[in-house]
């Protein structure tokens, strides 16, 4: 059977930006593949255009900008793992990486791509919202930057129009003292979408007292958030081990509120509370 659709790979950003300011509601932008070709090969992609942007080196630039960490949309999860200046500054972003899919996934599979896809599930988000993620977005009429959590409205929705890219993500570095943790259930250990992540880094000041905290989870939650009851609660305490316990049970709590309840809650909200309780004991105890 031919394709019902055309492969086009461009050799600049500007090119696929023109593209998709004439083409952009026939087509589906490729960064890694590993969602897209899926609906390829069921015959389920209703598109004309595939507008395969995975080698543009406009999105696969690591640096620093205005004091932030610059990360390029069609970096694999391979090549954040292996980036030291990423494991450097954002390690919780380096742990996530590594827990995606299996090894051939994480060769192909790209932080836009994944990003694009707004999986509720999605293990690059909350380690990304952590780390007070930025994101910048590419269009033919100039860029445009915003906070990553307002990028994702919904369950695979986003607020992308059809002649944009996501081009680039800047993130917050981690100072020296600065814990971490990121922690995910699943069916299995690897190869499993997420039933449940959380990403949390804090700082403890001289007097033990936690100085800053950062809590998000997902796959529980419509769009991965920061949890920031439990943030606020946590703030200028003295970690135990009971504070970490009314932490998780916040969290749980704002699931429910944010998600409802549904058939799978008496199930997630003991779980959410053990994996926000062992996110939160790695960092602060």
């Amino acid at each position: 059977m031919s394709p019902r659709f055309r492969y086009l790979r461009p050799g600049t950003l500007k090119e696929a930006l023109d593209f998709l300011l004439v083409h952009g509601s026939r087509t589906s932008v490729l960064a890694g593949g590993t969602d897209l070709m899926i609906a390829v090969r069921r015959e389920d992609l209703n598109r004309d255009f595939i507008l395969d942007v995975s080698r543009l080196e406009e999105l696969r630039c690591i640096d620093r900008e205005d004091g932030l960490l610059s990360v390029g949309a069609a970096l694999t999860y391979t090549e954040i793992t292996a980036s030291c200046e990423i494991r450097s500054a954002a390690p919780v972003l380096c742990q996530a990486a590594g827990c995606v899919g299996s090894v051939q996934i994480r060769n192909k599979g790209t932080l836009g791509g994944n990003v694009a896809n707004a999986s509720p599930a999605a293990d690059s988000v909350p380690a990304m919202l952590v780390h007070k993620a930025l994101v910048r977005i590419e269009s033919a009429a100039g860029p445009r930057t915003i906070p990553l959590e307002e990028l994702i409205v919904a369950p695979y929705q986003t607020i992308l129009q059809p002649h944009e890219l996501i081009a680039r993500f800047f993130l917050e570095p981690l100072e020296n003292g600065w814990r971490h943790s990121f922690q995910r259930i699943a069916r299995r250990r690897a190869l499993s979408v997420a039933r449940i992540n959380a990403a949390v880094v804090a700082s403890l000041g001289e007097n033990g007292r936690i100085a800053d905290l950062r809590l998000s989870v997902g796959s529980v939650v419509p769009r991965p958030a920061r949890m920031t009851a439990a943030e606020e609660f946590l703030m200028r305490q003295i970690p135990d081990l009971e504070l970490v316990r009314e932490a998780a049970n916040l969290v749980s709590r704002e699931m429910v509120r944010r998600a409802g309840i549904r058939h799978s809650t008496e199930y997630k909200r003991p779980a959410v509370e053990g994996l926000v309780t062992k996110a939160l004991t790695e960092v602060l105890l």
